[in-house]
């Protein structure tokens, strides 16, 4: 699970559930498979502007403030755009190269480097075009794999 998603996670799981202290936050997450120290919670808290706060029976918790703008879901909207807009999901040694309709591909690349998974290294978009580098042959095939269950 990498930080954009742990993070989504973190925020579904405070406004959903009642979150007294990091130590629960850290518990809560290891049981839903996500291992995490102290130390990246608390960054997490603080990136994502959480904060303490009173319920309304005056018990301490986590909260959303009201002004933190919710960070969408990368992997949902990249799922979304490469339904909507991709054609073919190739692959070509260490790169995937994902044909789509014409003026699509500059933000089905930037959909696609949102996902920040592990394997790939970064993409190049022309106007129909996209190239998804990977770290070797083996990467590349494991994400055209991964784009093509996201919709691809």
């Amino acid at each position: 699970m990498n930080k954009r998603q742990r993070q989504y996670l973190i925020r579904r799981i405070v406004k959903e559930e009642e979150i007294a202290s990091q130590t629960e936050l850290v518990e809560r997450l290891s049981a839903l498979g996500c291992r995490v120290t102290q130390a990246t919670i608390s960054r997490d808290l603080r990136e994502l502007g959480l904060q303490k706060s009173r319920d309304r029976t005056g018990k301490v918790r986590y909260s959303v403030a009201a002004n933190s703008e919710e960070r969408p879901d990368p992997v949902a909207i990249c799922s979304r755009m490469l339904k909507e807009f991709a054609r073919l999901i190739d692959v070509a040694q260490n790169l995937v190269v994902v044909r789509c309709d014409p003026g699509t591909a500059p933000g089905l690349a930037r959909a696609i480097d949102e996902l920040e998974h592990e394997l790939i290294v970064g993409s190049v978009a022309g106007d129909d075009t996209i190239l998804v580098v990977c770290k070797d042959n083996e990467a590349a095939t494991t994400v055209r794999a991964y784009l093509g269950s996201l919709g691809g």
